[in-house]
């Protein structure tokens, strides 16, 4: 075992390896038709300056989904210098008059897999969508407002900040993605 020092240790070092497991709820693309939709707050980004690096350093991650819990809400969405960057544990995207965008991968975000699952399935059916830098009065002027994680896969925001997203329910163009996105995943288990 290494010392417990701030300098790397010198090779060989004995990783430590701890695993948990537990098993994951149905999600919203199991079945699209019944899903209510969830709702977020907007939470300032005191993150540090590197949140693209996966880290076990995420305890204002876990106090910004804290405090949208206490909201009741079901996840924390940052917003850093006027922009948006991500959720507390997801990736966001708007859609604006039937575009869709989410912030670029950049320093104040961690790109998911997910992230990168939908940015594909939109380009392959079609659906118009840009990485561009998002501002935060777009959050409160979109359509629809979709979080993604690989244990959440594609979920709809229906309400920010106590505000209906839109006519306060998932929208036509989050049905049209969760339907390319349940066909890919039904594809990809039976594969």
């Amino acid at each position: 075992p290494a010392r417990r020092d701030h300098p790397l240790p010198v090779p060989p070092v004995e990783p430590t390896v701890f695993m948990t497991a537990a098993p994951l709820a149905p999600t919203s693309i199991d079945d699209p038709d019944t899903v209510p939709g969830e709702s977020a707050i907007v939470v300032p980004d005191l993150r540090w300056g590197r949140c693209d690096i996966k880290s076990v350093a995420l305890l204002p991650n876990v106090l910004a989904r804290q405090q949208a819990s206490a909201a009741g809400a079901a996840e924390a969405i940052f917003v850093r210098d006027g922009f948006l960057t991500e959720g507390s544990s997801t990736n966001v995207f708007i859609v604006r008059q039937g575009r869709i965008a989410t912030p670029p991968l950049s320093p104040r975000i961690l790109g998911g897999i997910t992230r990168e699952l939908v940015i594909e399935l939109c380009r392959t059916h079609g659906l118009f969508i840009e990485e561009r830098e998002v501002a935060a009065q777009a959050l409160q002027d979109a359509d629809e407002i979709w979080v993604t994680s690989s244990s959440r896969d594609v979920l709809p925001i229906v309400r920010l900040d106590d505000r209906p997203v839109g006519e306060g329910r998932p929208g036509p163009v989050w049905r049209t993605l969760a339907g390319h996105y349940r066909a890919f995943k039904l594809a990809a288990c039976a594969g």
